[in-house]
C-alpha cells in the first residue's frame, strides 16, 4: 500500500502525482539480457518534442582567451561536454573545449578551455572524436597537421580540467588517421583512416583496464581484406551491445562488423557484406535498440541494419533517400542521436562546392513509423537560430535531453583555406514540461562520433535546467533494486541499496501535468526488456537509509 505522497505503479498502469522540491523514483525489475546500449525506460514523466525546435547557438569562439574553434566530434560524462579539437583556422590544434551543462548555456562562465597540444612531451594535436569509460576522457588520433598519427591523449575526470596533471598522452606509434571511436566497456575500438594518404584497415584497440601508457594495453589488426573484400578506411562506429560495427566512409560500400565475443586477431570474428543497396559514403552511425543507422556523408541515402537479422543477410538492410524532406535540401551529414524515439541527424554539408554547401538542416526519422515512408521524415532548417548558425558541423553529444553540434566548418577563403567556427548549437528533444525519467541503460554512443557505455540513470527537469546522476557501468542480468532520489540541491542513484552516482541539484521540479509511464517511453518506446515488479514514486527525498532499508526488503522477498 502506498503512504501518503505516494504512488505504486505496474506495467500497463499510469498515474501522476505533484512534484515540487523532491522525488524518490524506486524500481524492482528483473532483466535476463540487460543489453547495453539499448535504451531501455523504466518509469517516465517525459515527452519528447512532436516538432523539431528548441535551438540556441553559443560562439565560444575565444573561450578563457584561445582561439577554440574547429571540432571533431564530442563525448558528454555525465555533466560536461567535451569537444575534440582538430582545426582553428591557424593549426591542427590541442584546445580542449567544455561545457558545464549544469550551467547556463549562454554564460561564458559554463564555458571552459584547456590547450592540451603538448601533454607528456608530445605533439598532441588533432584529434577526431571522443570516448567516455566512466572515469577518463579519451580523444581519438588523427592528424596533426604534419603527419597521421596515434598520439593518443587522456583526461582524468577526477582532476581539476585545467590542471596539467590530469593530462596524459601515449603515443601508439602507428602514422595512421583513426576516425572516431567505438567502447563496449572495457576496449576501445580506433576507427581506420588513411596511412600515408592511403586507406587503411588497421584498428588499434586499447583496453582501459591496463596501464594507459603500456604497449601491451594496445593491440593492432588488420581488418582490410576481411572476407576477400576491400575494408578500408571507415569514418564513425557504433556498437549494439555485441558487435561493433564500422561506417565505410570509401565509396566502396563494404560495411564491417567485429564481434567483441570472439577473439580480437581471430578472423572469424570479423565480417563483411556490400548490401544491394544506392549505399553512398557514410560518417558515423547510431543505435536505436534494434537497429543501426548509418549517417550519409555528403550524400542523401540513409541505411539501416537490422540487428535482429543475419549481417550478410540482403533481408536485413535497407535504405532511404532522404534528400528532399520537409521541402528541404537534405544531404550531406555527420553524425547522429537518438532520444529514445527520434533519430537525429547532424548536418554537415551537401558535399558539391568546399566553397559553401555547409548547412544546418537537421534532418529527423520517426522509429515508430515505417522506414521508407516519408511521413516518418522530418526535416528543419535550423540556421536562424541567435546569433545565426553556418551549421558544418562534425558530430555531437546528447545528455539526454539536449543535443550539441560540435562546430567545425563554415566555407572556404579566397585562397583555398578552411574557415572554421566556433558555433556549438543545442537543439532540445524534449517537451518543455517533462519532469523525469529513470532508465536502466542508455544509449552511450549518442552523437555518432564520440562513444561510452550507457548505464542507469535518473534525469530530472529543473528550474535551473536538466539534472542526472548516471552510472557508467551495465547491471547485469537478473533482478536488481534500482532507485533514483532528488531533493532540490543533489541528485543520486543507487543500484542494489548501494549509491553508484550523484550530481548537483538544479532547484525545484518542472511543474507537469504528463501521467508517469511504466515500461517505456511515449506509447512504449524504447521499452524496458524484461520484468518490471513495481515502481514506487514518492514526492519525499528517501535518505541513504531508507534506500537501503527497501532494497533489503526487496531482496528478502526475491529470496523467498
Amino acid at each position: 500500500m502506498a503512504a501518503r505522497g505516494e504512488m505504486i505503479l505496474r506495467p500497463g498502469e499510469r498515474g501522476r502525482l505533484d512534484l515540487a522540491g523532491s522525488l524518490t523514483v524506486a524500481a524492482w525489475v528483473h532483466s535476463e539480457e540487460p543489453r547495453a546500449e539499448a535504451m531501455q525506460v523504466i518509469a517516465a514523466q517525459w515527452a519528447l518534442r512532436g516538432e523539431m525546435g528548441g535551438f540556441a547557438t553559443y560562439d565560444a569562439a575565444h573561450t578563457e582567451g584561445l582561439n577554440t574553434r574547429g571540432y571533431f566530434g564530442a563525448v558528454w560524462d555525465g555533466r560536461y561536454v567535451h569537444f575534440a579539437p582538430q582545426y582553428n583556422g591557424e593549426e591542427r590544434h590541442g584546445k580542449v573545449l567544455r561545457l558545464d551543462t549544469c550551467g547556463d548555456f549562454y554564460q561564458r562562465e559554463s564555458w571552459a578551455s584547456y590547450d592540451a597540444g603538448y601533454t607528456s612531451g608530445l605533439q598532441s594535436r588533432g584529434y577526431y572524436g571522443a570516448v567516455f569509460d566512466g572515469q577518463y576522457v579519451y580523444f581519438v588520433p588523427r592528424t596533426d597537421g604534419v603527419s597521421h598519427h596515434s598520439r593518443v591523449l587522456r583526461l582524468d575526470g577526477r582532476g581539476e580540467f585545467r590542471r596539467p596533471e590530469s593530462w596524459s598522452a601515449f603515443d601508439a606509434g602507428l602514422p595512421i588517421s583513426y576516425q572516431s571511436g567505438a567502447f563496449d566497456g572495457r576496449y576501445i575500438y580506433f576507427v581506420p583512416g588513411y596511412e600515408e594518404g592511403k586507406p587503411t584497415g588497421v584498428v588499434l584497440r586499447l583496453d582501459t583496464r591496463g596501464e594507459f601508457a603500456d604497449p601491451s594495453s594496445y593491440a593492432v589488426y588488420d581488418a582490410g581484406n576481411t572476407g576477400g573484400m576491400d575494408t578500408r578506411c571507415y569514418d564513425g562506429a557504433v556498437f549494439d551491445g555485441r558487435y561493433v560495427y564500422f561506417a565505410p566512409l570509401e565509396t566502396h560500400g563494404n560495411f564491417l562488423r567485429l564481434d567483441t565475443q570472439g577473439e580480437y586477431m581471430d578472423p572469424a570474428s570479423w565480417a563483411a557484406f556490400h548490401p544491394p543497396l544506392p549505399a553512398g559514403q557514410g560518417v558515423g552511425a547510431i543505435f536505436d535498440g534494434r537497429y543501426v543507422y548509418y549517417v550519409p556523408y555528403t550524400n542523401k541515402v540513409v541505411v539501416r541494419c537490422d540487428t535482429a537479422g543475419a549481417f550478410q543477410d540482403p533481408g536485413s538492410w535497407e535504405a532511404h533517400d532522404a534528400g528532399h524532406t520537409s521541402g528541404l535540401k537534405t544531404r550531406g551529414y555527420d553524425g547522429a542521436a537518438f532520444d529514445g524515439r527520434y533519430v537525429y541527424f547532424i548536418p554537415f554539408w551537401e558535399g558539391e562546392d568546399l566553397a559553401g554547401g555547409f548547412h544546418a538542416r537537421l534532418l529527423r526519422y520517426d522509429t515508430g513509423g515505417a522506414f521508407g515512408d516519408p511521413h516518418s521524415w522530418q526535416a528543419r532548417d535550423a540556421g536562424d537560430t541567435l546569433p545565426p548558425n553556418p551549421g558544418g558541423f562534425n558530430g555531437g553529444a546528447f545528455d539526454g535531453r539536449f543535443l550539441y553540434l560540435a562546430p567545425w566548418r563554415e566555407g572556404t577563403g579566397p585562397e583555398g583555406q578552411i574557415l572554421s567556427h566556433a558555433k556549438v548549437m543545442r537543439c532540445d528533444t524534449a517537451d518543455p514540461s517533462s519532469c523525469f525519467i529513470l532508465k536502466y541503460m542508455d544509449c552511450g554512443h549518442n552523437g555518432g562520433l564520440g562513444a561510452a557505455l550507457g548505464g542507469p540513470s535518473l534525469m530530472v527537469n529543473t528550474a535551473r535546467g536538466v539534472r542526472s546522476a548516471r552510472s557508467f557501468a551495465n547491471p547485469g542480468p537478473g533482478w536488481h533494486h534500482l532507485a533514483g532520489v532528488y531533493e532540490g540541491e543533489r541528485i543520486a542513484l543507487y543500484l542494489d541499496g548501494e549509491k553508484v552516482a550523484e550530481g548537483e541539484g538544479g532547484g525545484n521540479l518542472v511543474e507537469s501535468r504528463m501521467e508517469v509511464e511504466i515500461g517505456g517511453l511515449d506509447g512504449g518506446r524504447s521499452p524496458f526488456r524484461g520484468e518490471i515488479s513495481q515502481v514506487r514514486i514518492a514526492t519525499a527525498a528517501w535518505s541513504p537509509t531508507q534506500v537501503r532499508e527497501a532494497y533489503l526488503q526487496f531482496h528478502e522477498k526475491i529470496e523467498r
